[in-house]
């Protein structure tokens, strides 16, 4: 479970200033440097130099600070908090987000302090602290009114509920799934339709398991999230392992397996093997 946790709370990189519908806005000197601090930031963060993206983020962070362009400043913050968390460093990646989330920071708007207190959350469930995990998610909840974030909150609620309430984890994750789908947010819909399918094997629902994996596995290709399309792959092969059906659900973890293999990711090519063992006669 937690490596699914972990694909969850692997959050993307946002440019701190993006182009509007229609014609794109004219941008100043200090702005076209910022995006390109950014934009190196996300190429360093994506090949694994995470101390060069600390170093763009920071670069673009001291823009939008000598104009105090707010936006700007909590998106840096977010980014530097997911590097610090890369690199082990907690106690910076806690203090990146306690700057937006401070009460003396009335400019960050609600919204922004509700990202904050869920990256927050997410990263206490990583290191299995629950107990502040709820309690940031609850904060994040209480500044999220119909932000951006509300189906991925509520994604997290049903993830915190799936071991002991499935059936509560099976609502939350419809609703979670109805807000990301109204909010066009593909990555949470699909995290949302892989939940459903977690509560719907606990519950031996294994209809709504099989076409909830199913649809996460198509929206997953279409992302090109291979992490994730071997989570699916595998819960698919799980499926048809518990209704017995031994041949089905090889097919899947090899499957699975091959997809790790192409993404040079050991652990679920062990993982797939083990299951495929498994179901030897």
């Amino acid at each position: 479970m937690k490596r699914w946790r972990k694909l969850l709370f692997v959050l993307p990189l946002f440019l701190a200033v993006t182009s509007c519908a229609g014609n794109p806005p004219v941008l100043t000197d200090q702005q076209e440097a910022a995006i390109r601090f950014n934009q190196r930031g996300e190429t360093a963060f994506r090949r694994g130099d995470y101390a060069q993206a600390i170093q763009e983020y920071q670069g673009a962070l001291a823009i939008h600070r000598s104009v105090e362009n707010v936006a700007g400043i909590a998106t840096e913050l977010l980014n530097l908090s997911v590097v610090h968390r890369r690199l082990g460093d907690q106690a910076s990646s806690q203090a990146s987000l306690d700057e937006i989330l401070m009460e003396r920071s009335p400019a960050f708007s609600a919204d922004q302090k509700a990202e904050a207190a869920y990256r927050k959350a997410g990263y206490y469930l990583d290191d299995g602290n629950e107990t502040e995990a709820r309690s940031w998610l609850n904060k994040a909840l209480e500044y999220c009114h119909g932000c951006g974030a509300e189906g991925r909150l509520y994604n997290l609620v049903a993830r915190m509920g799936l071991a002991d309430q499935p059936q509560d984890a099976m609502n939350h994750a419809r609703h979670a799934l109805t807000l990301n789908r109204k909010a066009g947010d593909k990555n949470e819909e699909a995290n949302s339709l892989r939940l459903i399918a977690d509560a719907a094997i606990k519950l031996d629902d294994f209809n709504t398991a099989q076409q909830s994996y199913n649809d996460a596995l198509k929206l997953d290709k279409e992302s090109g999230a291979a992490a994730k399309i071997a989570v699916d792959l595998m819960g698919l092969g799980r499926s048809n392992a518990r209704q017995g059906r031994r041949a089905e659900a090889v097919e899947y973890f090899q499957r699975a397996y091959s997809v790790s293999e192409g993404a040079g990711d050991t652990k679920v090519m062990e993982e797939a093997a083990a299951e495929m063992r498994m179901q030897s006669p």
